[in-house]
């Protein structure tokens, strides 16, 4: 089982274009806070009275096919905490980014107001039985779900490394706490070569040479693919197991680890919704976040969650962006963000709720390999070391033998002299051999032996001020901060009476990256006319 824990135990396949709508020819448009004049992310734009339909980008854009302008279609736009708005899609301008502004939704009720009625509810009491509610409010039985799924990193406010598929979901239904069982089909995948590929940024999590890592939490991501990895972090449909940190299990833990507030009742889809906010803290970590219950029969409609190392001194890291430090990859942020999952379900036709999207958001710090690069040799015909390297080095007679750092079995060996052999790019570095707690060491490897032989494990080597013309220090790897995002947009419920158990052999294999080739494409479900929902490149937030 994957989980996602903080440390100290909080601690190639081809695209698939059969199905979609054209999407060379699009509207597109950005969805803003009007008072706040921010992007307002994962608003749902739809078609009204229809399922079509997108999400908002983390930037507030989103582009709908062209077809709808001419077909006169209203276009709905949706967010709670927000009014929703109604548009003609005919007054939208096909050459320009339209920007829709939401106005946010007034509170009607305050905590005062509430507390006044008959019945009383704490705003713990609220959660508590919104969570007890959940097989009321949730399908029991099986259903599917088909929607645009998507994972990219984020670099310098730009996307890079984007994966698209449309997926369908084999859900046995919530009186099974998890969906660990859950079986998918895999009905497109591509990598959108229209943004920037970083092969190194796409490797595995790895805690052991810890070349990508996420700062202050661990990702146990054995195997699998970052859907997977997406799906096991929805802690509203997991609510019998645990999710993440610190939400853990949600009918469990969650209560009484928070402190909740009511921040009052919006009207959503002209229901009225709590608003709560969240709060946990410890001596490391800040977690805050939000979630909406519905006033009358206590469905969760959305839990928004982050999780921040709280800043203290003399905790900073040199890294090559240090500015992506306190960022979300498009936005400043008061404290570093370690994560960040927002989940949020909307009412089916049956008055259950089905998952609507959700977002998983994580920081990585990558170790990027050397572009200064040596290559260390014993000479053993002259006891010497030989260390060449891949560019001239600058300012050759400014280097100094303690700018060698040699050590054999924590033992720093002792430079004696050195030269640079230009043509041969080599540096020729001689021992003290006369060093007497040495003459051991010496013995080891310069005098092997088949009974004596050198660990190369047990010899380091590092360099101190040696630069090629770039300024790029010999050997070091530098930190750099990116963005990594998981995203799947529900597009189609399908009830059981509809649902079809095609033959297990196209199911997709969970232990497998989604572009590999053995990850089967089933393209028979491909004959609705779901949505791309492809980041707009080259906007500014």
């Amino acid at each position: 089982m994957k989980k996602y824990k903080l440390y100290l135990f909080i601690v190639l396949i081809s695209l698939v274009t059969f199905g979609y709508a054209q999407q060379g020819n699009y509207i597109s448009g950005k969805v803003v806070d009007a008072e706040q004049k921010e992007p307002v992310p994962f608003a749902s734009i739809r078609i009204k009275d229809r399922a079509l339909g997108v999400i908002s980008n983390i930037d507030g854009t989103f582009k709908i096919p062209l077809q709808y302008k001419t077909m006169g279609e209203i276009l709905e736009i949706s967010c709670l905490g927000f009014e929703t708005r109604e548009l003609q899609i005919s007054n939208l301008k096909e050459e320009q980014v339209n920007t829709i502004f939401l106005k946010a939704s007034a509170f009607e009720l305050t905590e005062a107001v509430v507390s006044a009625k008959i019945k009383r509810f704490t705003p713990k009491e609220i959660v508590r039985i919104a969570i007890n509610s959940i097989l009321q409010n949730y399908p029991l039985q099986p259903f599917g779900l088909v929607g645009y799924y998507r994972d990219y990193q984020v670099k310098n406010r730009e996307y890079t490394n984007l994966n698209e598929a449309m997926i369908k979901v084999f859900d046995d239904g919530f009186r099974k706490k998890d969906n660990f069982d859950s079986k998918y089909k895999l009905l497109s995948y591509s990598q959108n070569k229209t943004f920037k590929i970083d092969s190194f940024a796409m490797q595995p999590y790895d805690y052991t040479g810890f070349n990508k890592i996420i700062p202050g939490a661990t990702m146990q991501n054995e195997g699998g693919n970052e859907f997977i990895t997406l799906n096991i972090h929805d802690a509203i449909r997991n609510y019998g197991k645990e999710s993440f940190s610190f939400i853990d299990d949600l009918a469990k833990d969650f209560i009484e680890k928070h402190i909740f507030r009511l921040k009052g009742t919006i009207v959503y889809n002209k229901q009225e919704v709590y608003e709560i906010d969240i709060v946990y803290r410890n001596d490391t970590y800040l977690a805050t976040g939000s979630i909406f219950i519905n006033k009358a029969d206590f469905a969760i409609h959305k839990l928004d969650y982050s999780v921040a190392k709280r800043r203290k001194p003399g905790t900073q890291t040199t890294v090559v962006n240090e500015a992506e430090r306190f960022s979300d990859g498009f936005k400043k942020t008061n404290n570093e963000l370690v994560y960040h999952i927002v989940t949020e379900y909307t009412r089916g036709k049956d008055k259950k709720m089905y998952l609507n999207y959700i977002s998983f958001y994580n920081k990585m710090l990558i170790k990027r390999p050397a572009t200064f690069k040596s290559k260390f040799i014993i000479d053993l015909n002259n006891n010497t070391f030989k260390i060449s390297v891949n560019n001239m080095p600058v300012e050759v007679d400014q280097i100094k033998n303690r700018d060698f750092k040699v050590s054999y079995k924590n033992q720093p060996i002792p430079i004696k002299t050195f030269s640079f052999l230009e043509e041969l790019r080599t540096f020729v570095v001689s021992p003290d051999l006369n060093h007497k707690p040495s003459k051991d060491a010496y013995k080891e490897i310069f005098m092997p032996t088949k009974t004596l032989s050198i660990s190369i494990s047990d010899l380091q080597y590092a360099y101190g001020n040696i630069k090629d013309s770039l300024g790029n220090k010999l050997d070091e790897q530098k930190l750099e901060f990116m963005h990594q995002y998981r995203e799947f947009f529900t597009q189609q419920v399908i009830p059981e009476t509809e649902l079809l158990m095609e033959d297990s052999s196209s199911f997709m294999i969970k232990t497998e990256p989604l572009d590999s080739f053995l990850q089967p494409i089933y393209m028979g479900d491909m004959k609705n006319d779901y949505w791309m929902n492809t980041p707009l490149p080259g906007l500014e937030p």
